[in-house]
């Protein structure tokens, strides 16, 4: 089973580029890989995680307090 994968462009200056790709290259890693890798680690470091359903929200219709803004 295939996966569909998102792509995302990453800009460095040419310093960082040629340490990194180096890195790699010693390493073994492929640069996509290793990206990924990294960004699914950060993000776990930081116990981050999306609510895919959302099993309560406010109509908009709903006045706000005073003091808060309204939802659109």
């Amino acid at each position: 089973m295939s996966r569909k994968r998102n792509q995302v462009t990453v800009l460095l200056d040419p310093e960082e580029f040629n340490r990194f790709e180096a890195y790699c290259e010693r390493r073994g890693f492929k640069k996509s890989t290793l990206i990924a890798r990294l960004i699914r680690e950060h993000m776990d470091a930081e116990k981050f995680a999306i609510q895919l359903d959302m099993p309560f929200r406010r109509s908009a219709t709903v006045k706000s307090s005073p003091g808060q803004k309204e939802e659109e």
